[in-house]
């Protein structure tokens, strides 16, 4: 029965994998199979792609749209912050996070062990490895050891002592998360599944842009890491059945320049807030979701119109009319793009994006700062939505490049489908039997790419997707 490790490189984008910059990535790339058609999930922003890891699914089953979200029965009067540690535990006291069921959940039902390392927000591992210390799965957080699962903190610190800084840029926090996983962690427990993910170069990127010199090394960085990952796999996991796959949650779009999103919504006139505690009002997310506090849908529909008029406005998506079209003018169905969970925004919109080589786009900063600086994600540019798959093992295809639609909501299934293990129904994702290695009958393997479009007066959008069976997969989303 083989066994997996997962490396992801988090904001990867495909381009930036050249034998120029990432020799490691690229020879793994030629020793296994290469997913083309590799998508994030929209939107695209880390933990919305983390949880559609962790779940196999979309928003529309696991529930989760953005970064924070709103849900009264958790509480009404602010959103949930999902990267905070206590957050994440204070709600699990009121109602689930996750309302899908994850990786760790089914292997754990199955007999298996699961072990994470996770650089990044302390709240995140617990819901990449939902309720895995109640289920002896393991998990170790850079963020802390306070932040950990008991058993693997313990280990880990005993062994390796303190860890690195957790704020800010730090590349020897990926370094030691890989020491961390193959020196204690896959010796002590052995898992059947490891995940161990990196916070780079999506910091990097985040701070520097696409072409930084920070941006650059980090990327360097992350390939360091595929060649100590694939010494480590050559030396012990490779005897063990391990299998190696890396991936990336996402891409990014070069800032071009920012909107005070705050300010505007502010001089509007419109009863819109970005401040959830503040009464009497329709509450914004700074990423791009709108609640009303009421179902006033008169309200919605003025809030609809007056972004449609703002220039850095881009694709819009409302509750669904017709499996295209939302119920606002102008708008998509949200159910068209799987977020149409019952705690979805009622209104879910995007900025603007300027097309071009490096992906250019508008950041909106509901914060009110000034000046440009770094990339993004979160929206529907192809640069945002293109991601990195490569798996490398005797289970799969050596030196295959295939063009299946697919992404990070596929891999669980695959895994789960290589153990024999069934999957659950909430599972939108399927497992990508091209890149066996001894072939397979594969699910969706050649959907056409359609562009839709809907239009209200001068405001004109469109999205370009591909249909599989229980979910589309987007190419690319714009406005006029």
């Amino acid at each position: 029965m083989p066994r997996f490790l997962i490396l992801v490189l988090d904001g990867l984008r495909p381009d930036f994998v050249r034998p120029e910059i990432m020799p490691n990535l690229c020879a793994l790339k030629k020793r296994g199979s290469v997913v083309t058609g590799s998508r994030a999930q929209f939107p695209t922003h880390t933990r919305v792609n983390k949880v559609s890891f962790a779940t196999g699914s979309t928003p529309h089953h696991h529930g989760v749209h953005f970064n924070k979200f709103y849900d009264p029965r958790i509480s009404s009067e602010r959103f949930i912050d999902i990267g905070l540690f206590e957050e994440v535990h204070g709600a699990e006291h009121r109602a689930p996070i996750l309302t899908a069921p994850a990786l760790g959940e089914v292997l754990a039902a199955a007999g298996k062990r699961f072990v994470l390392v996770h650089c990044g927000m302390p709240g995140a591992p617990w819901l990449l490895n939902y309720r895995g210390d109640r289920l002896g799965h393991q998990h170790i957080s850079m963020s802390g050891y306070q932040f950990s699962t008991a058993e693997a903190a313990i280990a880990v610190e005993t062994a390796m002592g303190p860890l690195p800084a957790a704020g800010g840029i730090n590349l020897e926090r990926s370094r030691f998360a890989l020491r961390a996983f193959t020196d204690v962690l896959y010796p002590r427990f052995a898992p059947d599944v490891a995940l161990i993910w990196s916070d780079e170069p999506d910091k990097s990127l985040h701070d520097d842009g696409l072409f930084g010199p920070k941006s650059q090394a980090a990327i360097k960085a992350a390939d360091d890491l595929v060649g100590n990952a694939m010494e480590w796999w050559e030396r012990t996991g490779q005897k063990d059945g391990v299998e190696l796959i890396v991936l990336s949650d996402h891409g990014h779009a070069q800032r071009a320049r920012q909107i005070d999103v705050k300010s505007a919504i502010r001089d509007s006139g419109l009863p819109v807030a970005t401040d959830s505690a503040e009464p009497g009002r329709a509450v914004i997310l700074p990423f791009g979701g709108l609640y009303l506090r009421d179902r006033n849908p008169a309200l919605l529909e003025r809030i609809a119109l007056w972004l449609q008029e703002q220039e850095w406005c881009g694709p819009m998506f409302s509750d669904d009319l017709d499996g295209i079209t939302g119920v606002l003018p102008g708008t998509f169905s949200k159910a068209l793009v799987s977020i149409d969970h019952p705690r979805a925004p009622d209104l879910v919109f995007t900025t603007q994006r300027e097309d071009g080589p490096e992906g250019k786009g508008i950041c909106v900063d509901t914060g009110g700062g000034g000046g440009v600086w770094g990339s993004t994600h979160g929206g529907l540019h192809w640069s945002e939505l293109r991601t990195v798959m490569v798996a490398a093992g005797p289970g799969f295809r050596e030196g295959y490049e295939s063009g299946v639609p697919g992404g990070m909501i596929d891999i669980v299934p695959t895994l789960l489908d290589r153990l024999g293990i069934q999957r659950p129904g909430s599972m939108a994702g399927r497992p990508l039997r091209d890149i066996y290695g001894d072939g397979g009958d594969q699910e969706d393997a050649a959907p056409a790419a359609e562009t839709l479009s809907v239009s209200n007066g001068a405001y004109r959008q469109h999205l370009t997707l591909r249909r599989l069976a229980r979910r589309n997969i987007v190419e690319t989303g714009w406005r006029e």
